[in-house]
């Protein structure tokens, strides 16, 4: 696959990433307790927001998954140089 793919792979995960932060902090600030669950913030109640982060969690893995496995060349490149000692 070429750097278009590579390249979408990465904003989509970014985007992921923004969102999980934020459906996080919601739920965070959100109230607990008996009957939170009907607590609304941009017109979606709580327990759908904690859907919503616990299945975009489970995307974020998938598509994390496949980043890893489309830059695994660059990865293993940056190892190398990483790990290779200096010559005095």
């Amino acid at each position: 696959m070429g750097v278009k793919a590579r390249v979408t792979v990465t904003l989509i995960l970014i985007a992921l990433g923004i969102f999980q932060a934020v459906s996080g902090i919601i739920l965070f600030l959100a109230p607990k307790g008996p009957r939170s669950g009907r607590f609304e913030v941009f017109g979606v109640t709580k327990y759908t927001w904690n859907e919503y982060h616990k299945y975009v969690g489970l995307i974020i893995i998938v598509v994390a998954v496949l980043h890893f496995i489309l830059n695994w060349r660059m990865f293993v490149n940056e190892l190398k140089v990483f790990t290779r000692s200096k010559k005095s």
